[in-house]
């Protein structure tokens, strides 16, 4: 399955955060740590 992030507003993606990666809107956590924590069973 493949996600349009862009059309999330919960997320953002600005090139000197977090080496542009997709971030939880105002956090600097990655939201595919979220997906690799829930594919890890935490």
């Amino acid at each position: 399955m493949s996600i349009d992030w862009n059309t999330c507003p919960q997320v953002e993606r600005q090139q000197g955060k977090v080496s542009g990666a997709w971030v939880f809107k105002g956090t600097r956590v990655p939201v595919r740590a979220l997906f690799d924590n829930i594919e890890d069973g935490a």
